[in-house]
Parts: structure tokens; C-alpha cells; sequence
């Protein structure tokens, strides 16, 4: 997808296509946004796969999908294309496939679109559509081709979002509030019980779910994401069927916390707010982190989905960012992107390759310049820069005031060590 060396700052950016590799030969290789898909799909009871491409990409899909029949009665079945429907289209054969996955017993199929059904201009969605409209199985095209971008963010961010298209409307439940995402730690704990104390009941969505327990979600009074692999579900489901929500993962700042819980409290009509954390010590700790790192800079070339939000918060505790690995880039992180470039700061964007950002981002973006405090979010080959080693954990199962301690900590660390 990266035919050019240069590296774009974030200003430019305002799609896939502009986040160039770091280095010519994207090795060792990364997943394609179909693997991610299935393995997302492969966790979630009551939905079937169909994988729709070439052979290699139905190979492929057979490492994460071994077995074509689950033990709970779900098909994971692949759609190999031949040289005639290649050139003239496979809307006949797709039909027939989805038929027969039917007559096997599969009640949901998620059709997954490979590089050349996308690239010959097959509309899969439609055959879906027109599929679901004559038959008792619902099918759903997600378009996971990988030329589209450069890694797999997409095949969460699509997958989930293309959950909804399963849904119908019912009647609203107002006792019932879903949590889109992990919601790990002694604050997730804290989050479901401040809730139940309140005698409401709780939907939870995490990674491994049965699709008639999701297909609840459209009576839900309240959704509360805290992941944002669940954003466009959430924005859908607001769409398609008015459900409020907030995104808790997406808050950093102990303010923007805080708002979080001040809107479950106003939409659930709540009394009182939880005590999770010292609120007033987290607030300390955030302010002495920004006395102590105003005008260092730093790099993230470690996977981080929601790496821009992070670089926001870190941001505007006056510490600049220099380079950043973006693994999807979407229209809807558009609002962050100004956040950030509106704080007067522009990195340069890169998709990291062959685990190192190249020299010629480091030189532009002013990093090597020795002066000041520098670090690292994540492992860098150069040594004389500070590295906070990256625990997925806490940056993707912790949320809220739970994770930004957390975070901060790791900060404070790291200017001990130096």
C-alpha cells in the first residue's frame, strides 16, 4: 500500500493511504484485517463465516479457523473464486454457497470480502442483502480487503460494527445497561457493582459472547464503551436505535474521567458517584507528571489502538509528540486528530515495520536531537532514550482513573531511571 519513502505528518493524514511504512520490505509481515475478523467471529456463539477470495486467502483463513464446523453448530466455510468469476463475478456462486450453509444450519453469516472480490467491484453487500430478503438466514458483507490499508484494526472495528445489522428493534428495557469492551481491574469491578447496587442489569460484551445475548443490546437503556474496537457499534446503535452512550476507554484526563461518570450518573438518573480511586492524589500525580515532563518529546511505535487519544492526553500535559505507528486510521478519529494539532504540535505518522521506526522520520520529527527529556512508549533500538515497556493489559483491559494511574506511574518511572 506504501508506494513512496516519505512520512507524512499527522496534518496530512486523512486516510489509510497516506500512513507509509517505515521501511521499504514490510517484514516480518502483519495480519491481514480478515484474520482479525475471524478471530473476532470465531469467539462469538451463533455466528457463522463465510470467506470470500482466492485460495491463498482461504488457506490463510483456515490458521484461524481450523475446524469448519464449531462444537456449538457454527460453519466457518470459505468462497473460492475461479478464473470465470474472477472476470465476470461470482454473484451466483455466492448465493448458492450461502444456500447451502442454510440447509447446514447456520442462522447468521458474516460474509467476509477478500482483495479481489473488492478489487473486481463485486457487490457482496448487495447479494447479502438480497440473500437475507428471500431466506430465513441473515447474511452481512464486511469488506476486509487488505490493500485498503496497512494492518488488521479494521477487521475488529468492521466486524463488531457489522454485529448491528443482525439486530432488530425491541421494546426498551430501562433496568438494562450494556458494557461494549474489557472492563478488567478493581474499577471495572467497581463500575458493575456501583450499577447493580442501583438494581440494574447488566449486558456485558466482551470478547467471547453468544449472539442471542448481544441481540439484546437494542433494549438497552444505556451503553458504556470502554474499548474502542466497540466505537462504531456504539455509534450505529445510537444511529439506528437512539441508545445513548459514552466511551469511558476513550478518557485519559482525570477531568474527562470524571465527565464520563457524571454522564451515567445524569442518563441513569444515579444519586451519587463511586469513590474508585483518591481522585484528588490521581490529580496530584497528573500534575506533577506535567511539571515534570513540559517540553520533553517522545515516539510510539508500539501498537496502541487508540494511539491518538493517548498522544492527546499526553499532549496536552506539554510534552510533544515526534513520531507515532498508526495502525488504522479512520474518518471518525477525525475529532482527535484536530485536538491534537490544535495543541500546536504536527508528528509524523508511520506504520511501523521490521520493529523500528527508519532514521529518516527520527531526524525530521527533531527527535535524536540530544536535549531535553525523551521517551519512548514502547521498545526503540536506540539506547540512550528512555522505554516504557508497553503492557497490553493496562492499556486495552483497565479504563478511567484505573488505567491513567497506571500510566502515570509507568511515567514517573521512567524519569527516576534517568
Amino acid at each position: 500500500m506504501s508506494g513512496t519513502n516519505r512520512t507524512y505528518r499527522l496534518s496530512e493524514i486523512e486516510s489509510n493511504q497516506g500512513i507509509t511504512f517505515s521501511h521499504a520490505a514490510a517484514t516480518p509481515g502483519h495480519h491481514c484485517p480478515m484474520h482479525t475478523a475471524l478471530a473476532a467471529m470465531r469467539n462469538i456463539r451463533g455466528i457463522s463465516s463465510l470467506v470470500l477470495g482466492m485460495p491463498e486467502c482461504s488457506f490463510y483463513s483456515r490458521y484461524v479457523m481450523e475446524n469448519p464446523v464449531e462444537g456449538t453448530g457454527e460453519l466457518h466455510y470459505t468462497y473460492v473464486l475461479d478464473s470465470n468469476e474472477v472476470v465476470f463475478g461470482c454473484r451466483e456462486g455466492l448465493i448458492k454457497a450461502l444456500e447451502e450453509m442454510e440447509r447446514d444450519g447456520a442462522k447468521a453469516i458474516m460474509v467476509i470480502m477478500t482483495c479481489i472480490p473488492a478489487l473486481i467491484g463485486e457487490d457482496v453487500k448487495e447479494i447479502t442483502e438480497t440473500f437475507s430478503l428471500e431466506h430465513n438466514a441473515k447474511a452481512v458483507c464486511i469488506d476486509m480487503a487488505h490493500y485498503k490499508r496497512n494492518g488488521y484494526e479494521a477487521g475488529y472495528y468492521e466486524g463488531y460494527e457489522a454485529l448491528g445489522d443482525f439486530c432488530m428493534k425491541k421494546e426498551l428495557n430501562s433496568n438494562l445497561v450494556s458494557i461494549l469492551g474489557a472492563h478488567k481491574g478493581r474499577e471495572g469491578e467497581g463500575l458493575k457493582n456501583w450499577l447493580k447496587n442501583n438494581a440494574f442489569e447488566l449486558l456485558e460484551i466482551e470478547t467471547g459472547f453468544m449472539l442471542e445475548d448481544f441481540l439484546k443490546i437494542t433494549s438497552s437503556a444505556f451503553i458504556i464503551v470502554t474499548n474502542i474496537h466497540y466505537l462504531p457499534l456504539a455509534n450505529k446503535l445510537k444511529k439506528e436505535y437512539n441508545i445513548p452512550f459514552v466511551f469511558l476507554g476513550g478518557a485519559y484526563s482525570v477531568s474527562e474521567i470524571t465527565a464520563c461518570y457524571e454522564t451515567i450518573k445524569e442518563q441513569l438518573q444515579l444519586q451519587e458517584l463511586p469513590e474508585f480511586v483518591g481522585i484528588n492524589e490521581l490529580k496530584e500525580l497528573e500534575d506533577n507528571i506535567k511539571s515534570q515532563f513540559t517540553g520533553s518529546r517522545f515516539i510510539i511505535p508500539a501498537i496502541i489502538e487508540d494511539v491518538l487519544l493517548l498522544t492527546n492526553y499526553l499532549t496536552s500535559l506539554s510534552m510533544k509528540p515526534c513520531v507515532l505507528h498508526i495502525e488504522e486510521y479512520q474518518l471518525w478519529m477525525q475529532e482527535w486528530k484536530k485536538s491534537i494539532l490544535h495543541q500546536s504540535v504536527d508528528p509524523y505518522i508511520t506504520f511501523v515495520v521490521q520493529q523500528e521506526i527508519n532514521q529518516d522520520a527520527f531526524e525530521k520529527s527533531g527527535f535524536l536531537e540530544e536535549k531535553g527529556f525523551r521517551f519512548s512508549i514502547g521498545e526503540t533500538s536506540l539506547k540512550e532514550v528512555a522505554s516504557m515497556k508497553i503492557e497490553r493489559f493496562f492499556l486495552t483491559s483497565l479504563f478511567g482513573y484505573e488505567r491513567t494511574n497506571a500510566l502515570l506511574h509507568s511515567l514517573k518511572h521512567l524519569r527516576k531511571e534517568e
